[in-house]
């Protein structure tokens, strides 16, 4: 690995163009262009030039293995040793030929371009270690002539842009009884708003909160953090890593005031004996948390690193984010309530739009960094990363600073559709994760059916893509065609990342069934999804269902109170749709 590598037979090297983003990292979806450089250097008949590109997962957990043995005394011994799981899972890979050259003769010189679009559903390279393991997400480019002369080059891959459309979590006023020293103190109520729950990394979060303090105790501070948490298995063994990314405080309002003992009082018993006066004071708290909660008045922004990992769910690496809001009292022995919301952290929506299209191929080598870690957690110093042999980062190949002669070949072109995306993981034991070679297979033709479906799903890179794929095959239409809605929510439930559920459903829903999709369906939906996901799946798939006019007060039936209210423009929309199609 390195620069070009030399033999008896030619010289090869890499040049990858510099992509036109900030940070110098490819975007998943756009293309990858550069060139493939080869010198002969003696006469040779043929010389034929091979590329592929691969993503992998790879990961390495350290454990402690115990043995007992007996010594010579006859005492039993116990003997501590520190063994490495490591595993690896190709999650891309495409093949190019990029071209080949007859009776070449020595000292000859060639280019030979290509065109590769990348997937727009590949994940962002990334690198965390913690405690003598490490996980990875790393993309190569490997050229080679005839199989021999081998030359490979790291880049760096980002995942595409987030969608323009915001998806915000609206928290529902949530009531907790306030406990001390196992006395009921009164109680809170508290509610939050998140403009949007999807949030490019180094970007702001905007986060509303508002609560009123019905109890005796003081409340000292109210915080929001944003927590980071990466998982990773090699067998059966697994690490993990959590950090700390951001935190602000929020401004105290006169709400947050402790009540007097007398008033506490007073509260309870009106609230055992269910009065007029206590009714309206409940409603008109709720009112007061709703409208506090939308006109802005404690907000906070809170700055997202733009260390921070992506949002990802592989086989091997899992990583997740969220936000955590901490109501903080006063003394001891005293439950803090929180609020917990899942957030997703991507490519930010901006990316899209600064980046230009690629430029013919230069020949000047780039250099392409490798994998920034997530910022340590606070207060905490992660282990010490492998070294590069271990891990693989392979530094980029520098052609010979002559390339005047070169003959360019005609640039290969490869579309996103020649790529295998996904595929089985394996591991082994041992320090050197590159002791096993990687074994690439290729993917036998699904028999559709529901399992399968479900099994794809979980072990794909993109549901959303393999969703699409099903649906786009002819073979697959019954599948969807003779789906019950108990099957429709298990497709959905199967979608590992929360975030893509209402997606994943609104995509299924007009194949269900021919098109008719009913609100069995609806129901069956919001049954299986988290409690913040039922507003917006409602939102996604209520336009899809036929019967709502005779059955809308069944799926009402199903919803809470806050849910209704939140739902109410939706129901008014579709209704209103599904009448002019009846009229039509």
């Amino acid at each position: 690995m390195g620069n070009s590598p030399s033999s008896s037979n030619g010289t090869l090297s890499i040049v990858l163009d510099s992509p036109q983003t900030p940070n110098s990292n490819f975007i998943a979806g756009r293309t990858l262009t550069g060139s493939v450089y080869a010198q002969a250097t003696n006469n040779i008949n043929q010389v034929r030039v091979e590329a592929y590109i691969t993503g992998k997962e790879r990961t390495r957990v350290r454990y402690t293995e115990t043995t007992y043995h007996t010594d010579s005394n006859g005492n039993r011994r116990t003997r501590h040793h520190t063994r490495y799981r490591n595993a690896e899972r190709s999650i891309y890979r495409v093949n190019v030929n990029l071209g080949q050259v007859e009776n070449v003769q020595a000292g000859s010189q060639f280019r030979f371009p290509f065109q590769i679009e990348l997937p727009h559903d590949l994940p962002s390279s990334m690198y965390m270690a913690r405690n003598g393991g490490y996980s990875l997400i790393n993309y190569k480019f490997k050229a080679h002539v005839g199989g021999h002369h081998k030359v490979e080059q790291l880049f760096n891959v980002m995942s595409a842009p987030l969608s323009m459309q915001p998806v915000a979590n609206l928290v529902p006023p949530i009531v907790r009884d306030i406990q001390s020293c196992c006395f009921n103190m009164g109680n809170i109520t508290m509610a939050a708003r998140i403009a949007n729950t999807r949030i490019g990394r180094g970007e702001t979060a905007i986060i509303d909160f508002a609560c009123k303090n019905r109890s005796r105790q003081r409340i000292t501070s109210v915080t929001v953090d944003i927590k980071q948490e990466v998982r990773w298995t090699a067998g059966y063994h697994s690490e993990y890593a959590k950090d700390a990314l951001a935190r602000r405080l929020f401004n105290r309002t006169e709400r947050w005031g402790e009540m007097s003992k007398e008033e506490v009082k007073a509260e309870m018993q009106s609230r055992q004996k269910n009065t007029d006066s206590h009714r309206d004071r409940k409603q008109q708290t709720l009112q007061t948390i709703h409208k506090a909660v939308f006109d802005g008045e404690n907000r906070v922004l809170l700055n997202v690193p733009a260390s921070a990992l992506q949002t990802y769910s592989g086989a091997l690496v899992q990583v997740s984010h969220r936000m955590k809001i901490k109501i903080t009292f006063d003394g001891t022995c005293i439950d803090h309530p929180t609020i917990t919301v899942p957030i997703y952290l991507g490519t930010p929506t901006s990316y899209g739009a600064q980046i230009a299209s690629p430029q013919p191929s230069i020949p000047v080598a780039t250099a392409i960094a490798t994998p920034t870690p997530s910022a340590p957690p606070m207060g905490v110093k992660p282990s010490a990363p492998p070294s590069e042999a271990e891990i693989d980062l392979a530094a980029p190949s520098a052609p010979p600073a002559e390339w005047a002669a070169a003959v360019t070949s005609a640039p290969v072109v490869v579309g996103h559709a020649a790529a295998v995306v996904g595929g089985n993981a394996n591991d082994f034991d041992g320090e050197g994760g590159a002791a096993q070679a990687s074994v690439f297979l290729p993917v036998a033709e699904v028999v559709p059916s529901h399992g399968n479906l479900i099994n794809e799903i979980k072990v794909a890179v993109s549901p959303s893509d393999t969703v699409k794929k099903r649906l786009n095959d002819k073979k697959w239409a019954q599948v969807f065609n003779a789906m019950t809605p108990m099957e429709y929510s298990s497709v959905i439930k199967a979608v590992a990342i929360e975030f893509d559920q209402p997606d994943i459903a609104a995509l299924i829903a007009p194949s269900v069934r021919g098109g008719h999709f009913t609100h069995e369906y609806v129901i069956s939906a919001i049954r299986v999804v988290s409690d913040w996901l039922r507003t917006p799946t409602i939102t996604k798939i209520l336009p899809f269902c036929k019967d709502l006019h005779a059955n809308a007060g069944k799926i009402k039936a199903e919803l809470t109170d806050w849910e209704k209210v939140c739902t109410e423009r939706d129901f008014e929309q579709a209704l209103a749709v599904h009448g002019q199609e009846s009229m039509a």
